[in-house]
């Protein structure tokens, strides 16, 4: 595949030592001197810190971890949605995203842009606009590889924790085979093209959620 650099666009956040709001702790072990540098780094790294890919593992015991999620749903074409103007806790609904069901392919990577990526590391970082269940539904009739958004999270607001409630937006892509990205960035670069994209997550054992490098390459 021949591209140009000006095709390119840096979807995921950078992870900065204090900045985070999950564990990011990397400690450099080595020898330094004035005149010899040499370090190897052991991090405590948390699995949803900066941009993230969620599988199954996520909510089912027996769910497929980052070790065993396929290479394949890793790769593929992304359509971005628009949904700007959205307060928090407020929901996508399906009138915000049916009217681009022409332009969705089966198997695409499915993007919502919020504009919430603005908030990240914010105080306000949290709430975020939700995926209606109804709307939900309606997407995950493409079967997309993945369902992202810039915002921080897709799951339904309540009273509880979202770990008690069970997560049922999550619940949903998982059993429709189905990955979740969350805290996307710079999806305006991408809004009205179609993308190839790479999710470049670690292959790691017993992981529901892998912090991720993102890449597109979007259509000139």
């Amino acid at each position: 595949m021949k591209f140009k650099a000006e095709q390119l666009v840096e979807l995921s956040h950078p992870l900065l030592v204090g900045k985070e709001n999950f564990p990011y702790e990397p400690h450099p072990l080595g020898y330094i001197s004035p005149d010899h540098w040499y370090i190897e780094c052991i991090c405590t790294l948390g699995s949803h810190v900066s941009t993230h890919i969620e599988v199954p593992y996520h909510r089912d015991e027996h769910g497929v971890d980052c070790k065993d999620w396929p290479l394949e749903k890793l790769i593929g074409e992304a359509i971005v949605i628009p949904c700007l103007g959205k307060k928090p806790r407020e929901a996508i609904t399906l009138e915000d995203v049916k009217p681009f069901e022409s332009k969705i392919h089966q198997s695409d990577m499915i993007f919502l842009y919020t504009g919430y990526d603005q908030y990240f590391r914010e105080e306000n970082w949290q709430p975020y606009p939700y995926i209606d269940p109804e709307a939900l539904d309606f997407l995950l009739l493409f079967k997309p590889k993945i369902l992202g958004t810039d915002a921080s999270g897709i799951e339904i607001p309540g009273e509880k924790t979202q770990e008690l409630e069970g997560e049922p937006n999550h619940v949903a892509c998982f059993a429709n085979g189905t990955a979740i990205v969350e805290s996307l960035t710079n999806l305006k670069e991408i809004e009205h093209c179609r993308s190839t994209v790479f999710v470049l997550a670690l292959k790691m054992e017993k992981m529901d959620a892998s912090p991720v490098r993102i890449i597109a390459i979007k259509d000139l």
